[in-house]
């Protein structure tokens, strides 16, 4: 077997530049019509994918800089936090979902109200198993960085849900049309509206 030696444009398509990064919510911004106000109630200050198959269903890796991760399924991204911000509740039911902490320190987040919790501080990591409820946070003074990985079958991909709660700020401030306009683009605002149906074993 011979080894590859790539070209330099070629090379070029497996780099993520950070400066050149676009975050997801103008994506989603574009691709659905949701305000950004509005998925910003849902993400992160910004939230970067970084690599992912092209093809991965649902709303986790729109836009990937990188067109990769195919063998595993493997989505890279990196998520951009404010100090006291970070995503809502939510839950993956089939795929794994792994935090590193790049900067600051961050509060995880796990049960269906976030009862339990941990720290992170720099380059310490927690990998969440699938059916959590899970959420971070920024706990630091200022900015920071979180890499987050997500594993899976593709055919999973799109399989988060949230608690209905985290609807309520939403309806207050844009009204109940804005929550029918998210769960048409892909959101989901029940911890079951899109669980897996549990396989009966035979007796």
């Amino acid at each position: 077997m011979k080894t590859l030696r790539p070209t330099q444009e070629e090379m070029k398509k497996r780099i993520a530049r950070f400066k050149e990064l676009k975050p997801r919510s103008a994506s989603l911004q574009e691709k659905t019509g949701i305000p950004t106000e509005v998925i910003r109630m849902l993400n992160p200050k910004a939230n970067y994918v970084l690599m992912a198959p092209d093809d991965v269903p649902g709303l986790l890796s729109v836009s990937p800089a990188v067109n990769g991760g195919h063998e595993g399924m493997l989505r890279v991204g990196m998520a951009l936090c404010a100090p006291n911000d970070g995503p809502g509740l939510h839950v993956h039911w089939k795929t794994h979902e792994t935090f590193i902490a790049l900067s600051g320190k961050w509060r995880i987040n796990w049960g269906d109200d976030g009862e339990e919790h941990v720290i992170l501080e720099p380059f310490d990591m927690i990998a969440v198993p699938p059916k959590v409820t899970r959420q971070f946070i920024n706990v630091s003074n200022q900015d920071a960085h979180l890499l987050v990985l997500i594993q899976g079958k593709k055919e999973d991909f799109n399989d988060v849900g949230r608690p209905a709660s985290s609807a309520k700020p939403i309806v207050e401030k844009y009204g109940p049309e804005m929550i029918e306009r998210l769960e048409k683009a892909g959101w989901k605002f029940s911890l079951d509206a899109n669980a897996p149906k549990e396989q009966e074993t035979a007796a």
